[in-house]
């Protein structure tokens, strides 16, 4: 539960300082006088997106974490079967490979606000 705790905190943490950081882009863009406002508004916009789907995919790989935990327990302590938590891991690998993929996404659209 701390686990899950702490990165709950640093996905706040993340979205504060992404929102933070569209906010000081957009003060230098209008300072600037640049006419790409909306179309770095919305970027800005795709990336905090982005984030808050991976944040929602770590939340359900680490629940499923526990689940197998829980689990693996339950098989030490009163030799339960653990054949239910093949869904589980299939689960874990899925959700793993979507915020690889959502990570990708989130990687080419920074590398779009470099260039």
């Amino acid at each position: 539960m701390d686990e899950l705790r702490k990165q709950l905190e640093e996905l706040a943490n993340e979205m504060a300082k992404s929102l933070s950081d569209v906010t000081d882009k957009a003060s230098k863009l209008i300072e600037s006088g640049s006419r790409d406002l909306p179309e770095t508004f919305n970027r800005e916009k795709k990336k905090m997106e982005i984030k808050a789907q991976i944040g929602k995919n770590q939340r359900a790989v680490a629940k499923a974490y526990a689940r197998v935990g829980e689990a693996y327990f339950n098989y030490v302590e009163n030799g339960t079967s653990m054949d239910e938590m093949r869904d589980v891991i299939d689960l874990i690998r899925s959700n793993n490979k979507v915020i690889e993929l959502l990570e990708e996404q989130l990687a080419a659209l920074e590398a779009e606000t470099v260039q």
